[in-house]
């Protein structure tokens, strides 16, 4: 075929048509692109409008200090200083972990606070709103209503409130609320943190996320370290209270629960024998159980809570130890 019969031909007027459809949408697209695009601080003000509908805001925006940012309760991504009519407060996305079928619930929230720094600190003084934005594998989310989030709001005016949780909240979506107070919780410490210049206690120590470090206390006699523990909430069950030491060979030599946390009795039945499962063991094998069956009771968020105030204690022995005698 001469090149005068190929253009002519019907396969080179259809590579024509295709060329043609391609650059007409590559110049569509350009536009779409030119007229629709949204700059980062576009799409942050929007978000941020989710919180404010009807109000004009002003802020700055924060970088995100690391250190305090990532646990296995939450993930802090975002952060910002209100200023103007809303001085003295805070807007942090959080995303608290832990949901059902290990997801997570992604939250605006605002928070107010008096700043300050670790020569003169200031104070967490709560947490005014909670605005739900995304979540991952939470089937039943839809369940949770304003009022539910409130009722775990106004969990911080009770007598020795310490952290947030959902005892006595019922709202068919247990998994979803327990990961929003697993994200306040994680603003309440970010902001104490970083905003108010707090030193948490137990700074540095390993297997914090799910103890309440506020309520914990250590005391040291010889070689022995005596743990007073009060764990965070994991979901249904709240605080548990415990006793543990730790001896010389850095292994549990005693284990007293002394206030259980489950969710009612039933709960506290289907527990397994904590006290077997712990005692004499080191960090390594706390670790390995709280990825075994031995746990998996009907109770296993208790059971972790338990496990987890256990490795606590074992694996912040020789700082413990230093710290205290």
């Amino acid at each position: 075929m001469t090149a005068k019969e190929f253009f002519k031909s019907t396969a080179f007027k259809c590579i024509a048509v295709l060329l043609s459809i391609v650059l007409i949408c590559g110049i569509l697209l350009t536009l779409c692109n030119a007229l629709f695009f949204v700059t980062d601080e576009e799409r942050t003000a929007r978000a941020v409008a989710k919180v404010f509908p009807g109000e004009e805001v002003t802020y700055t925006q924060d970088e995100v200090a690391a250190k305090y940012a990532d646990t296995a309760s939450y993930s802090v991504s975002q952060a910002f200083t209100m200023t103007g009519s809303r001085k003295g407060q805070y807007l942090l996305n959080v995303t608290g972990k832990g949901g059902y079928s290990s997801g997570t619930v992604t939250c605006w929230i605002l928070i107010e606070a008096v700043s300050g720094d670790t020569t003169n600190p200031g104070s967490f003084t709560g947490i005014e709103k909670v605005v739900v934005t995304a979540n991952t594998n939470q089937s039943f989310i839809n369940y949770i209503g304003e009022d539910d989030i409130q009722a775990v709001i106004d969990k911080q005016e009770n007598n020795g409130f310490t952290n947030y949780d959902t005892s006595g909240i019922k709202t068919g979506a247990t998994f979803s609320l327990g990961a929003i107070a697993n994200a306040m919780n994680g603003a309440k410490t970010y902001t104490e943190s970083v905003y108010c210049g707090l030193v948490q206690p137990f700074d540095g120590y390993l297997y914090t996320d799910l103890i309440n470090r506020n309520a914990t206390t250590v005391e040291v006699s010889g070689t022995d370290v005596t743990y007073h523990v009060t764990t965070g909430s994991n979901i249904e069950p709240s605080g548990f209270v415990i006793d543990i030491t730790v001896g010389a060979d850095g292994k549990i030599s005693s284990y007293t629960i002394i206030t259980n946390g489950s969710t009612g009795q039933s709960y506290s039945d289907l527990m397994a024998d904590i006290v077997t499962l712990v005692t004499g063991k080191s960090q390594e094998e706390l670790e390995s159980l709280l990825t075994s069956n031995d746990i998996a009771t009907g109770a296993t968020h208790s059971n972790e809570l338990c496990v987890h105030a256990a490795l606590f204690a074992v694996a912040n022995y020789t700082t413990a130890l230093a710290d205290y005698s």
